[in-house]
């Protein structure tokens, strides 16, 4: 059976995927070598950006397609919205609507993320960086998809169906993940009390104590506001990173097919 060319037809199609983001991308490293208060090492973006890379592969090359053929089991578009991939002026209200309900089921799956242990044993990968930047946006186990579409891709599609969804709206999701994970000190005036920014995400992903469980929206504060988990740090409040008591260097044993956590 030859595996050699789907494998390299997958790799192409991820670095293909990434490539309109690698401007922003490589912006953000640049920024991070020059001017970050915690300086970010070469070695740690090489593994990032290969892993991310060789996660998408094996996601849209191994595990989507069969979570796709469970589709046909899910009701679809039961309140028959009709979303358009052409981007009129109801189309990008509705497509804005549809960011804001995707932004409230990962909320919610995120904070499941954070307290079920089998969850938490996958996630842990993206929180294992001890210097969270940029090349971690995508840094996440190439398994989790599996959680992914139970409780954001299911719901989605009960409620919206499967429509085609327009560059713009996945270049909202990708810009938000590539910017909340910049590891700048960098401040956006009063967007900083609306939307998920550097130093609101950097919270999330701190080794401190009273920021732990604080913070898991993607592109609104609005959830942590009502949820009660809203942290807005200070001017001056740029934490240290990671997970306590783990090491990065064990960065293989939690990419396994079942993630083994190794302290250090």
């Amino acid at each position: 059976m030859d595996i050699i060319h789907p494998a390299i037809n997958a790799v192409l199609n991820a670095l293909n995927s990434l490539a309109p983001f690698a401007p922003l991308l490589a912006l953000c490293i640049v920024a991070e070598k020059l001017w970050a208060k915690f300086p970010v090492s070469n070695k740690t973006i090489a593994i990032n950006l290969i892993y991310v890379v060789a996660a998408m592969a094996l996601v849209h090359g191994l595990v989507l397609p069969y979570l796709y053929r469970l589709n046909v089991f899910v009701p679809q578009n039961v309140w028959g919205i009709q979303l358009h991939a052409t981007l009129g002026l109801r189309d990008i209200a509705l497509w804005a609507g549809y960011l804001v309900l995707y932004d409230f089921l990962y909320y919610w799956f995120h904070r499941l993320q954070h307290v079920v242990p089998w969850l938490w044993r996958y996630h842990f990968v993206h929180h294992s960086e001890e210097n969270i930047s940029a090349s971690a946006f995508a840094r996440h186990h190439w398994l989790e998809e599996v959680w992914r579409y139970a409780f954001i891709t299911v719901p989605l599609l009960v409620i919206c169906g499967n429509p085609q969804v327009p560059f713009a709206v996945i270049s909202v999701i990708v810009t938000f993940a590539i910017l909340m994970h910049w590891n700048t000190p960098l401040g956006f005036g009063p967007l900083e009390r609306i939307f998920i920014t550097p130093r609101y995400h950097r919270i999330h992903h701190s080794v401190e104590e009273r920021h732990i469980n604080k913070n898991f929206g993607a592109f609104l504060q609005l959830w942590d506001w009502l949820f009660k988990t809203r942290y807005v740090p200070q001017r001056d409040e740029f934490p240290a990173t990671g997970v306590r008591g783990y090491s990065d260097r064990h960065f293989l044993h939690h990419i396994l097919p079942v993630p083994i956590l190794k302290k250090k």
